[in-house]
């Protein structure tokens, strides 16, 4: 089931892509979604999906976010509030917007 849109996936890449930059955490793309220093961010990683080919839409929201697209320009965490049994996140940092069923956070 893809649970994101193009939007959503942007927003999720942008993420990776802002946590690189942030020096709290780790300075590569598989560092950054294999990182468990504070639980499982990018649960793909642990749950086998991120081995299965992307489609065409995920394709294409990596080559965005590479080239520099952003929908998420502060984002460092989201979640799925009405799956997510973390609410440190919702506590902890500002919200910035829902994507679908994801909120993201800065």
């Amino acid at each position: 089931m893809n649970m994101f849109s193009l939007e959503g996936k942007i927003a999720v890449g942008n993420v990776i892509m802002n946590r690189i930059d942030d020096s709290r955490f780790p300075d590569t793309v598989a560092d950054v979604i294999y990182d468990r220093s504070c639980g499982i961010q990018f649960s793909t990683a642990y749950n086998g999906s991120l081995n299965k080919k992307p489609n065409a839409d995920s394709y294409i929201a990596a080559k965005l976010v590479l080239e520099g697209y952003s929908v998420a320009e502060d984002c460092l965490y989201f979640l799925n509030p009405s799956i997510s049994r973390s609410s440190w996140v919702i506590r902890n940092r500002p919200y910035t917007m829902t994507i679908g069923d994801h909120a993201f956070f800065s």
